[in-house]
């Protein structure tokens, strides 16, 4: 072949290598070696190993709870499950809303593995436990239990990777053909409409030439607290009358109605009122207002703190034995109670919590 022929088919030629293609009609130049490289293929998935047929179902009597769920065993073999409701988290969609809220407990009020609260469920049994949905769903998240609003309940960790911690595992020995799982999914639920309450009775119009104060009273709507130490209950006082009153609104008139898992207790400030001064009284001018902020151990050295969970605080304001008569001031002598209580979590109660073992139910 003479050069320029040589050259003109080089300049064509593109020789294969590591498995590059040539272009189409391109002729393998003498002596070159044609090497294709085919990337094996992958061995077949092993089938998917179903989960357990562990059935959960929540039970939503009303917006504010108790709700109860249950956790039953469809399979034919003994299943191993954490019967633990705090592992609970639920997805709440309001009515008409677009996006579920996620509830949840704080985590150092979850338990952090698998070890604790084991229980064997055998075929056709269930667990079944109570908890209090304003636990999950607290402070800004607690309107979304409203009537109308959709449910669905997790019981577990999340995620999909079937690592410890488990939710539900087999029992070695019993043949179980299912693999294990972080959580149950239940059935979306939806809540009930509210009982409708009776109208309360109108209040006569107000007599412009009586002198009475009206004064009301509320705190704050939700406290997180890590421990009993930690609840700190703000207190507002309003004048709603139309001319100023004179209090004496103190943490000494203060006291509170607690309502916890552990128990419900009146709780009262625990020395006696001092001697009146005129420092000691406050002044409300017509719609105004004044506030206290007082941590509730030093009314409640009691049990009521000793169970973490939800505790009902109520406040109450008693100056019936404040009376500034003696320094010449007339003031407000009798009670007024909150509207309403201010709910608080308690992360981690007083005493050590009692962690009773796991009861069975029947179908």
């Amino acid at each position: 072949m003479d050069r320029a022929r040589w050259a003109g088919w080089a300049a064509g030629t593109v020789v294969v290598l590591a498995g590059a293609m040539r272009p189409a009609g391109a002729r393998t130049p003498p002596g070159a070696r044609q090497t294709r490289h085919v990337a094996p293929r992958p061995p077949p998935a092993a089938p998917a190993v179903p989960e357990a047929d562990v059935k959960l179902a929540l039970d939503t009597p009303s917006t504010r709870g108790p709700w109860t769920m249950r956790v039953t065993n469809a399979e034919d073999v003994p299943v191993r499950i954490v019967a633990d409701a705090r592992l609970v988290w639920l997805e709440v969609t309001p009515r008409g809303a677009r996006k579920a809220e996620r509830c949840e407990l704080p985590p150092d009020m979850r338990p952090g593995d698998d070890l604790d609260r084991a229980l064997v469920v055998p075929p056709g049994r269930a667990y079944v436990e109570t908890f209090e949905p304003r636990l999950y769903c607290f402070g800004g998240k607690a309107d979304a239990l409203a009537p109308g609003a959709i449910v669905v309940a997790h019981l577990g960790w999340a995620g999909r990777a079937r690592t410890p911690p488990l939710e539900v595992s087999a029992i070695d020995g019993t043949g179980a053909s299912f693999g294990p799982s972080r959580a149950i999914d239940a059935p979306p639920v939806g809540l009930p409409d509210e009982p409708t309450e009776a109208p309360a009775a109108p209040t006569p119009p107000a007599d412009p030439a009586a002198d009475a104060p009206r004064l009301a009273l509320r705190s704050g709507e939700a406290v997180d607290a890590e421990a009993p130490n930690d609840i700190v209950i703000p207190v507002t006082l309003s004048n709603e009358g139309s001319r100023a009153v004179i209090v004496r609104f103190s943490p000494e008139t203060l006291a509170f109605d607690v309502t916890g898992p552990a128990a419900t207790e009146p709780c009262a400030w625990p020395t006696a009122l001092g001697a009146p001064t005129r420092e000691a009284f406050t002044t409300l001018a017509a719609r105004g207002t004044a506030s206290l902020t007082v941590v509730l151990r030093d009314y409640c050295p009691g049990r009521v703190t000793d169970r973490s969970g939800l505790l009902s605080v109520k406040a109450r304001l008693d100056t019936r034995k404040a009376s500034g008569e003696a320094i010449g001031l007339r003031t407000f002598d009798g009670q007024v109670a909150a509207t309403a209580p201010a709910l608080v979590r308690l992360h981690r109660g007083a005493a050590p919590e009692p962690h009773g073992r796991p009861q069975l139910k029947d179908p």
